[in-house]
């Protein structure tokens, strides 16, 4: 393992526990998105399918509800 690879490894955990600190959920999704696309490339430089995979589902959920949140805000700020 390289020391860029370690590297990725410690940014994506250091994003993940950032995510986790913030309040409003739009950020949290959007941090831990980043968290877990970061998860995604550590996982190919290791060859661990299961750290991809895993953030991959976890981008699609993020990526959903993301979504779902500034449909509902739009749809909010209309009916004001």
């Amino acid at each position: 393992m390289t020391w860029f690879t370690e590297a990725l490894g410690y940014l994506a955990i250091a994003t993940g526990f950032f995510a986790i600190t913030k309040k409003d959920m739009g950020a949290f999704r959007l941090w831990h998105l980043i968290s877990s696309f970061l998860y995604i490339i550590y996982g190919y430089f290791l060859q661990s399918s299961p750290l991809i995979i895993a953030g991959v589902i976890f981008c699609i959920i993020h990526l959903y509800h993301l979504r779902k949140l500034k449909t509902n805000t739009k749809n909010k700020a209309r009916t004001l």
